[in-house]
């Protein structure tokens, strides 16, 4: 997590240090709105799957909702806000080593989570792992969300911490933009940066 957050302010600071090549006002527009939306899918999704998992992560194996879809919906979902965030850069090194180093952040951590899981729930996470893949959906199944006769208990308080950390990854958009707007305006000579 310190990782990851340590790197989304490298991502602002070499953003605002480094100057994007010229980009016609069109492209920069749909990057500008296309690393919006992977934000807001993300921020969404992270809410979402904090319905399921709140509580009971480590009490319970969690394998309803996002969780039948694939093993790691939140580390899925938090790559696609740092490939907005990297987008909203215009800067494809940047954008490719924030998948990078995010990327790798994400397997050692769900490595990690694999083997807690594995120890603590046997042959059920077995099962789990063998049927549910671990970062991306290999089909939509159809009991993606739970039976409308099983209730899914909600904690106030941890649905409020998931609207924190969307807003977070807001924040981390807006300053990133800041930071873009901040280096297109020339103040610091800055060297050029694909």
């Amino acid at each position: 997590m310190r990782a990851s957050l340590l790197w989304f302010l490298a991502l602002i600071g070499l953003t605002a240090l480094t100057r994007a090549l010229p980009l016609h006002p069109t492209v920069t527009t749909a990057l500008d709105i296309g690393g919006l939306l992977l934000v807001t899918i993300a921020c969404l999704g992270r809410i979402w799957c904090s319905v399921f998992i709140a509580g009971r992560k480590d009490i319970e194996l969690v394998t309803v909702g996002p969780y039948a879809l694939c093993r790691h919906p939140l580390y899925t979902l938090s790559m696609i806000g740092a490939l907005g965030l990297g987008l909203t850069s215009h800067s494809l090194v940047l954008t490719s080593a924030t998948l990078l180093v995010l990327g790798a952040l994400l397997l050692r951590a769900a490595a990690a989570e694999d083997r807690f899981l594995a120890a603590r729930f046997d042959e059920r996470f077995d099962a789990y792992r063998a049927s549910t893949p671990g970062f991306w959906p290999r089909r939509w199944p159809r009991h993606w969300r739970p039976p409308s006769s099983t209730p899914v208990p909600v904690r106030p308080d941890i649905l409020w911490k998931a609207f924190v950390d969307a807003w977070a990854f807001f924040l981390l958009f807006a300053v990133v933009l800041a930071a873009r707007r901040w280096s297109e305006l020339g103040l610091l000579p800055a060297p050029l940066l694909p």
